[in-house]
Order: C-alpha cells, then sequence, then structure tokens
C-alpha cells in the first residue's frame, strides 16, 4: 500500500496476512489507491465499503483466488518478480 504505516492500511494487511498467501499481499500492496482490483476496490464493487475489515478481505481473496490459487487471469498479468522487489520487504513485515 501507498503507506503501510497508515492504521487502515495496517488493519487491511494484518487481515490479509491470515491467508498466508504471498502473492495476494503483494497484489494488495500494488493495487492499494488504484482503479485495479484490491481490498477496497472489490468492497466498492459490491457494496461492501461498511462491513467489517474481515468481509471486505474476504470478498477480496474470493476474488482473487480459484481452488486456494490466485485465479489464471491476475496470475497472468501480474509480474510478480517486480511485484516483490517493490513490495517484498512490506510483505515480509505482515508474514
Amino acid at each position: 500500500m501507498s503507506n503501510p504505516d497508515n492504521v487502515d492500511s495496517r488493519v487491511l494487511l494484518t487481515e490479509l496476512a491470515t491467508y498466508q498467501n504471498r502473492k495476494l499481499l503483494l497484489w494488495q500492496l500494488a493495487a492499494d489507491g488504484r482503479s485495479f482490483c484490491g481490498v477496497r476496490f472489490v468492497a466498492r464493487e459490491r457494496d461492501l465499503q461498511n462491513a467489517p475489515v474481515k468481509k471486505q478481505v474476504q470478498a477480496f481473496v474470493d476474488d482473487m483466488l480459484s481452488d486456494g490459487e490466485i485465479r489464471p487471469e491476475y496470475d497472468a498479468m501480474a509480474d510478480w518478480e517486480a511485484l516483490e522487489a517493490a513490495h517484498g520487504d512490506t510483505a515480509d513485515q505482515f508474514l
């Protein structure tokens, strides 16, 4: 996220870390504040802005995963090495 020290960002990332899926964290870190899929985007699309963080994060996870793995369409559009280089240290903090 653009500022992982922001309380809202830390809450989202902490909840997301409970899934122990590094790619979910990397994706969210890259997505924050942008118009592509991230927790806030999915929450807005599903009218969950006022839902508890856990429910918002679960909606994002459901959108991103298929059978416990990142959906192929998301996997294909992500440059995981670049995301790792840009956000890997932050992901480490949460995992």
